[in-house]
């Protein structure tokens, strides 16, 4: 049976999917270049809980986009500045959410399964958070694109070995990362703040990891950060934490840090990045819908997401 997707032209009729594409129950089904999976866990947030949320809202606020998701091919957007259209063509669905448990390492499990599948379709997954920590399992499924970099944009290096003797957790995903053995090398941008330690930083030096402050964007300039970056990343796994960006624009995360990247920092990052390699699938987490009242963190992640998509078909 060929996919087809709900006749609902306003923003806010229908039911929500990303950007309206096609909701795929059945993976057997799935035809598309990009498969996008919620996760709402945020069993690890130590703090202020509520990112189990963002999938929805995320979905929600993506309704102002609904022409990219034509089941026979996006219509693309236009970008004024660069007078060039993104995404002509690419064929998103919405494979729906991961049914998590309230067991930390089922919930693992069921990452890994799902998106296994996923990515057995041929589609690149988009994965939608969540807290942090569910970074790790997705990253287990793509040993076979290995030798994989991972590039994260996050405030924090969350490169803990353990927490409150936790060895899987949203401080520690990229260091249990690094212990899979077809990571070649994580790649952190936007760090900053006082929340992420001097043992993490240089544990994470000492295996090999590159990491560039906010500070350094800001004062060095997101082409010179760019040129200190390896000029060929082969395939490379995108991680982005909502809270890599400043909280002006993305208050409502759980662990918001001042002097964040801008947007338009970020999105010159992504698309020189994009550049420099095959993207092969991609996360956005820490999203807490709770925390901002006026829904600007969730259309700010929407827009960072389909950014980050748009690089990977860059023709």
């Amino acid at each position: 049976m060929p996919i087809t997707r709900q006749n609902a032209s306003l923003p806010h009729t229908g039911i929500a999917t990303f950007c309206k594409a096609a909701y795929v129950h059945d993976w057997n089904n799935l035809s598309a270049d990009v498969a996008v999976l919620g996760v709402p866990y945020d069993g690890m947030a130590s703090m202020r809980p509520g990112c189990r949320q963002a999938p929805r809202a995320i979905r929600d606020a993506s309704a102002r986009f609904g022409w990219l998701g034509k089941t026979e091919g996006s219509a693309g957007f236009f970008d004024l500045a660069g007078n060039r259209t993104w995404m002509k063509g690419v064929r998103l669905a919405d494979a729906g959410d991961v049914d998590v448990s309230l067991d930390a390492e089922r919930t693992r499990e069921l990452i890994r399964s799902a998106v296994s599948e996923l990515r057995r379709t041929g589609a690149m997954p988009v994965v939608l958070g969540g807290d942090h920590s569910i970074t790790f399992p997705v990253l287990q499924t793509f040993e076979s694109s290995g030798p994989l970099t991972v590039v994260l944009i996050d405030a924090h290096l969350d490169y803990r070995d353990t927490f409150l003797g936790l060895r899987f957790s949203n401080n520690s995903p990229f260091r249990r990362a690094h212990e899979l053995g077809f990571i070649k090398q994580i790649i952190t941008v936007g760090v900053r703040g006082i929340k992420s330690t001097d043992q993490e930083y240089r544990e994470s030096l000492s295996h090999g990891n590159l990491i560039i402050s906010a500070e350094q964007v800001r004062d060095q300039g997101v082409a010179s950060v760019l040129e200190s970056l390896p000029t060929d990343l082969g395939n490379y796994y995108l991680s982005m934490d909502i809270d890599g960006l400043d909280p002006s624009i993305a208050p409502g995360t759980e662990s918001p840090e001042a002097e964040g990247l801008t947007f338009t920092e970020a999105k010159r990052l992504l698309r020189g990045i994009g550049a420099r390699g095959r993207m092969v699938g991609l996360d956005l987490v820490e999203v807490n819908p709770y925390l901002d009242h006026a829904e600007l963190t969730q259309h700010i992640a929407v827009q960072l997401t389909i950014e980050a998509i748009a690089t990977r078909f860059a023709a």
